[in-house]
């Protein structure tokens, strides 16, 4: 058997917001305001004697009456929970970003390695370039013959032409003819 109790706030009882329901059919058993101890089915002992059991409502203390240390602990414990998650989280990140950076420092650090190995490769290839350059021109059947002092060509500068006396004077001041003399080209 199913009990229930009908607040006294309630305008109206559940079978009448249900509809009409039978009570043949349901299987709450509404108690009334007055009779708020309820009873339980009688139990016959080996005697034959009957007892009732009367159950007591226990009232729940308050949440919200809780002492001021104790919510101060559990604030406490609120706060220091918090902290403890962005704690690991840094912690976690930090240990990941350190992996992350020595891993990368491996690969940066082989690279390195190996251009070293190349740069020594190459200087090597290009020293034994040279002297096999040096050999070919040293052997006679190339036709490459050691120069000579006396074939050798010396330029003469030729001689420095003056500005044109036009572009200056009319132009007229000093910054105008530094700038024309810029302009015209002083030799190939």
């Amino acid at each position: 058997m199913t009990i229930a109790i009908r607040s006294p706030d309630a305008r109206q009882s559940r079978s009448s917001r249900m509809g009409a329901v039978s009570s043949n059919t349901s299987k709450v058993t509404p108690i009334s305001r007055e009779r708020r101890v309820s009873r339980f089915p009688q139990a016959v002992n080996g005697g034959g004697a009957v007892a009732a059991k009367v159950a007591a409502v226990k009232v729940l203390p308050n949440r919200q009456l809780k002492p001021l240390w104790l919510r101060s602990l559990l604030s406490i414990q609120r706060v220091s929970s918090v902290l403890t998650f962005l704690l690991l989280g840094c912690a976690l990140a930090i240990y990941g970003s350190t992996v992350y950076d020595q891993q990368r420092w491996s690969e940066q650090y082989q690279k390195l390695e190996l251009l070293r190995r190349n740069e020594q490769q190459l200087n090597s290839a290009s020293v034994v370039l040279k002297n096999q350059i040096a050999n070919t021109a040293n052997d006679p059947a190339t036709g490459l013959m050691p120069q000579q002092s006396g074939d050798t060509i010396f330029l003469v500068p030729a001689p420095e032409r003056p500005a044109p006396s036009s572009a200056i004077k009319g132009r007229g001041n000093s910054q105008s003819a530094k700038n024309s003399m810029t302009e015209i080209p002083l030799g190939y």
